[in-house]
């Protein structure tokens, strides 16, 4: 900038979800407590100190569904969030996990298979959205945020099946 001003510096938690695949459905994780409680998410949180974002991901669906990846774990997205009230960039995976019981830690009260779209319809039409745009300004802009998370993972899967298909 010519006239000397400095621009504050942005600062941004990285955090990271999982779109656990197994056959065309995805896993849903149940919240027991903290924000959001009662919410069903995908496994994810916080990367540590030291890790990769990748080694935060897979850390995390082991720690959260006792979950190993069955193949690679491919990025299909970030999603900007707010959640502890802390700024935050989630890089977003997806990735096979063919095989293994679901085994919940405590930040868990459920687990559940469900086809993506199903669960974008079911949690976060506009509908949904719009019951929250006056009540919860910040909770509408977090599932806002999700939704668009789900939408960019959609959109990975629709041109994985076309370059299949082809």
């Amino acid at each position: 900038m010519s006239d000397g001003a400095v621009l504050p510096t942005p600062l941004f938690a990285l955090s990271t979800a999982v779109f656990v695949e197994r056959g065309d459905e995805i896993l849903l994780l149940k919240r027991a407590g903290g924000e959001m409680t009662g919410g069903w998410y995908m496994p994810g949180g916080a990367v540590d100190a030291g890790e990769t974002v990748e080694e935060g991901a897979r850390r995390e669906l082991l720690e959260e569904a006792g979950l190993r990846p069955g193949g690679p774990m491919t990025c299909v997205g970030v999603a900007h969030m707010r959640a502890y009230g802390v700024e935050s960039l989630q890089v977003l995976y997806a990735c096979a996990c063919p095989d293994g019981e679901v085994v919940l830690s405590d930040e868990h009260s459920g687990a559940r298979w469900m086809a993506p779209d199903a669960y974008r319809a079911r949690y976060f039409s506009d509908d949904v959205l719009g019951m929250f745009k006056q009540s919860d300004p910040r909770v509408h802009t977090m599932l806002t945020n999700i939704r668009a998370a789900i939408d960019a993972y959609l959109e990975w899967r629709r041109m994985r099946a076309g370059a299949a298909a082809r």
